[in-house]
């Protein structure tokens, strides 16, 4: 039999450290009761965002990217399911796929530790050496400035503050860390939880066990493949027997569609990338209050495609109260007022924090809004595919927040793709198909080809 001895409990999950790896290092998840215990040593692979995520742990490595940029972010989302996130700087490991990740020192992770609780803003810090503090940090991400030296300074607050003016009075404090051959091992207390090193790969602890019996998990969208993988990240559901039946944007019924001149001006766009808003240039645009379509007619290319090709777009957002995508299979701007079915829309309300998807009325939450200057919706190849993978903000060239939806056009061979702008907004569209390439991927292409824009507004 083998030793067992407690390394740590954390949110109901143990890590233990045994005498040999389990399943050859592979994880074989209990589909019949919660998970609640790792131990021993476990066969680690490298992935990204964009294939996989980390759910309950996973390890990180600190990169050159962060000695260069002095700063690295640690990121978590949705707040509705981060409630707590315990971040352990381990002994770096040499792991592959011949050699594993190993627990082999008991107590390894409460000699050093940040446990962050982000729904009450709470941090509960200990450095080697010392005692346990508690701080407070209210923010998403925990920030942490760092040196060539791997000197690290995790950004705190003393105290809580209980009001916007003293939240914009609060100067940050820190606290150091020695982070020199060191990773991060990081554990959070649900698999819908996407905790996030901005910028970095990971290495997450069960997808390769995951693989062996694929038919008893989630299936998950895989960019750079045709098919979806098997996951233990849960997208939150979003549809409701209800559906989708409120129009937040009602008000635009009640208003005049058009796509002629307005005044002595004749407005058009331009389908290129690096245009901005509608094509209009910036002090014309600046100008322009009134509520204006950006229309696009979209076709999945003839042509046989590899591996690595999606259907794909990106919105680049500046100066945007709200927007709406409307993704029709043949609903025209001309009958807005009967064609839109809410369920072919997804609406963002950037100010107020929340975005509707197609599937409910079920208002979703956003981060800051300086942070939502790109959102991109990526769908894989099949036929009739309806499962959208939604990546926005963007922090030093790299995504940081993921999400899910399902809108049956995207699957489509041909779709119109509406773009509905607040007064003064300016969102343009980009088809490249690598629009974040802040590690070294294989190139991936994209199948949905883009038709002139047309310009509408209404009045």
């Amino acid at each position: 039999m083998l030793g067992i001895s407690l390394i740590f409990k954390v949110f109901g999950l143990f890590l233990t450290v045994t005498g040999q790896a389990p399943n050859d290092g592979e994880i074989l998840m209990p589909t019949n009761e919660p998970f609640h215990m790792l131990k021993g040593e476990y066969q680690l692979d490298v992935n990204d965002m964009s294939n996989y995520r980390p759910t309950w742990a996973s390890v990180w490595k600190i990169t050159q990217n962060d000695l260069n940029n002095e700063i690295f972010y640690i990121s978590t989302w949705p707040p509705k399911y981060c409630h707590g996130i315990y971040i352990c700087p381990l002994k770096k490991q040499d792991y592959h796929d011949t050699n594993n990740f190993k627990t082999v020192e008991p107590e390894m992770c409460e000699k050093e530790y940040i446990k962050f609780y982000p729904h009450i803003n709470k941090l509960n810090v200990k450095v080697a050496g010392g005692a346990e503090e508690e701080k407070f940090w209210m923010k998403n991400r925990l920030e942490f400035s760092i040196d060539n030296q791997y000197k690290g300074k995790l950004h705190v607050l003393e105290s809580k503050p209980e009001s916007h003016e003293q939240f914009m009075n609060a100067t940050p404090k820190f606290i150091d860390f020695d982070f020199k051959d060191k990773e991060f091992l990081i554990l959070t207390n649900s698999r819908m939880c996407q905790v996030n090193k901005i910028g970095s790969q990971f290495y997450p602890f069960f997808r390769k066990g995951i693989q062996k019996s694929s038919d008893q998990f989630p299936m998950w969208l895989n960019h750079g493949a045709k098919d979806n993988v098997a996951t233990d990240y849960l997208p939150p559901v979003k549809s409701t027997s209800r559906g989708k039946k409120i129009d937040l944007l009602e008000y635009l019924k009640e208003q005049t569609w058009s796509n002629k001149k307005l005044g002595n001006l004749v407005k058009a766009c331009e389908p290129v990338v690096g245009w901005r808003a509608s094509g209009r240039k910036k002090p014309v645009n600046s100008q322009f209050k009134k509520v204006s379509v950006s229309s696009y007619a979209v076709n999945l290319q003839s042509a046989q495609f590899s591996n690595g090709t999606v259907r794909r777009f990106t919105l680049n957002v500046e100066k945007c109260h709200w927007f709406r995508i409307w993704m029709t299979e043949k609903g025209e701007m001309t009958g807005y007022n009967t064609d839109m079915k809410l369920s072919e829309t997804v609406d963002f309300f950037l100010n107020e924090g929340f975005y509707i998807s197609p599937e409910s009325d079920e208002a979703h939450p956003l981060p800051g809004v300086n942070e939502l200057t790109k959102f991109t919706f990526t769908a894989a190849l099949n036929d009739n595919v309806d499962l959208v993978d939604m990546t926005y903000g963007e922090m030093q060239g790299s995504p940081i927040y993921h999400d899910q939806f399902k809108l049956s056009a995207i699957g489509k061979t041909a779709f119109n793709l509406h773009i509905i702008k607040a007064p003064g907004c300016e969102i343009s569209l980009d088809s490249r198909p690598a629009v974040w390439t802040d590690f070294a991927a294989a190139r991936i292409s994209n199948a949905l080809h883009y038709g002139t824009c047309k310009f509408s507004f209404f009045q």
